[in-house]
């Protein structure tokens, strides 16, 4: 049985295909060069978006927000249906993501966003429409100031 496996791939065998006779030589194919692109983590903004529905939602968001990422979060209502539980689970949150320097701004009635200390949140202002040039600049806000 060895002798004949061994006859099978040098190609001794009458009947049979040598193995290494459908192989094409290396030297057959063209190469082409691959672009690597390497990321400097200081200048990607990474964000998440998610549900925040229990407990374990709100530790994952803190963990993330540790981590440097910017989380959209998809709440309740919070105008219509907040409760009592639905509190507790935002406080939770808030405790988490003070030992992290991290804040809570809320976006709309549905969506809040978790943001680490190294964010800053601007607000875009428009100046009257009754000056010559139109011009827009923004004002830097705090996040207690963007909350009110």
């Amino acid at each position: 049985m060895i002798k004949s496996l061994k006859e099978i791939f040098k190609g001794k065998k009458g009947n049979s295909l040598s193995l290494t006779s459908s192989v094409s030589s290396i030297d057959d194919y063209e190469y082409d060069e691959i672009p690597v692109h390497i990321h400097d983590d200081s200048n990607v903004v990474k964000m998440k978006v998610c549900d925040l529905e229990d407990y374990r939602d709100a530790t994952d968001i803190a963990v993330l927000v540790e981590a440097g990422y910017i989380v959209i979060a998809n709440t309740i209502d919070m105008e219509k249906e907040m409760n009592e539980d639905y509190a507790e689970i935002l406080k939770y949150l808030q405790d988490k993501l003070t030992e992290c320097d991290g804040h809570i701004v809320m976006l709309a009635p549905k969506k809040i966003m978790a943001i680490p200390n190294n964010v800053i949140i601007e607000k875009l202002i428009k100046e009257p429409e009754d000056s010559d040039k139109p011009s827009q600049h923004t004002e830097s806000k705090s996040i207690e100031e963007y909350n009110e």
